[in-house]
């Protein structure tokens, strides 16, 4: 299983446009859940304008503490402390970028 995670911003047309959309392991949800004290499930629904605080500030901790993290890594293989820091970073900053977009999920 994985995050398949976007940014929608309403348009005014029918649907809403994706602007940004990303996809990482689910194996490395634990590490998300120790950084930011919550599942990233519940960002679901959430504007940027509200999460790219909390999502950087959780990449940040990942970052302070390699060591912790990387203990972290899923013995399958599948996924790594590398790749689920960035992934973070990148949803981080996406959100600061597109602050008025929503953050949409499917897991």
């Amino acid at each position: 299983m994985s995050y398949s995670i976007w940014l929608e911003i309403d348009t005014g047309a029918p649907e809403p446009a994706v602007i940004w959309e990303s996809n990482y392991t689910s194996n490395c949800s634990g590490m998300w859940w120790e950084a930011l004290g919550r599942s990233l499930r519940d960002f679901q629904g959430a504007p940027c304008s509200e999460s790219a605080g909390p999502l950087a500030e959780g990449a940040q901790r990942m970052q302070a503490e390699p060591e912790r993290y990387r203990a972290m890594n899923p013995e399958n293989g599948w996924g790594d402390y590398e790749g689920a820091l960035e992934f973070l970073r990148d949803l981080a900053e996406a959100c600061k970028t597109h602050s008025r977009a929503v953050i949409g999920m499917w897991s």
